[in-house]
């Protein structure tokens, strides 16, 4: 029996070990434009065929919305379905008013797309109307009561056959969480003139398999490794380097904090 529980334990790591999935994100095109990316933690061996595709989109009640969906995966077609805090709140009880959500849905068909791990994957780019200077656009959470509360509606998925097309385990969703440092956009920080660390630091070498070396003329505050569902991994104070040779291999992500509040946000690869 201990050789069969032992037998049994050491598949189900490979399992989890091996798990594949894509991550969503949001980054900012200029202006109010943006895009929601999804991020492979794996190399495909062959095309993938992606079929369906949705997440859902928070923006503060008011006059801001999610508009002109522009799809960026071969150009195929998004729809977008709003649904005000008013209507949330007083029909299907959902929210506490404060928040307006946005159904971007990408209906089944065929992308036949080959990608390589940390690539982001354009999905669909689009505006956000009336300019707004505060408050904050996101991703739904899949565990956000809105979300749970609707049955699953507003979830965020990824229909994919990863083997491609009549091959493999078919179509199923490999949606895998939130990117770390890509799950939202503040507006006030649109208007304002930032200091860009995304250029002044190094990380090396990438894809890694014992350290990660940090090089930077700033001074961090706060150095933390992220993996593709957001749980972080590791977490330290102002170092020039990581050990992560105890880690699975992967995807990660590096967040860099100044004293501040600014970061930067690296894709780190560990075979």
């Amino acid at each position: 029996m201990k050789k069969l529980y032992i037998t049994f334990v050491f598949i189900l790591t490979v399992l989890i070990s091996n798990a594949q999935g894509y991550t969503f994100g949001i980054v900012h095109i200029s202006g109010y434009n943006f895009k929601v990316v999804a991020i492979p933690d794996f190399t495909s061996t062959g095309n993938t065929d992606v079929s369906d595709v949705g997440f859902t989109l928070v923006l503060p009640a008011g006059t801001a919305d999610a508009v002109n969906p522009v799809g960026l995966l071969t150009a195929r077609t998004w729809s977008v379905a709003q649904h005000d805090a008013a209507n949330l709140t007083a029909v299907a009880g959902l929210g506490d008013g404060t928040k307006d959500v946005f159904q971007f849905n990408l209906p089944p068909g065929q992308s036949i797309l080959a990608h390589t791990a940390g690539q982001q994957i354009d999905l669909v780019s689009f505006d956000v109307s009336n300019s707004p200077v505060t408050g904050v656009m996101s991703i739904l959470l899949n565990s956000d009561p809105i979300a749970t509360g609707a049955g699953g509606v507003f979830d965020s998925f990824y229909n994919s056959d990863i083997d491609g097309p009549g091959v493999g385990t078919g179509t199923t969703d490999y949606f895998a969480g939130l990117a770390p440092g890509m799950e939202s956009i503040n507006f006030s920080t649109l208007a304002v003139q930032t200091f860009n660390l995304e250029h002044n630091v190094a990380i090396y070498p990438n894809p890694t398999s014992n350290y990660i070396h940090i090089s930077s003329s700033l001074t961090f505050d706060k150095v933390a490794l992220y993996d593709v569902l957001g749980k972080q991994v590791l977490s330290t104070k102002n170092v020039s380097q990581l050990k992560v040779d105890q880690l699975h291999s992967g995807l990660y992500f590096l967040k860099l904090s100044t004293k501040t509040g600014d970061s930067a946000i690296k894709k780190i690869i560990i075979k």
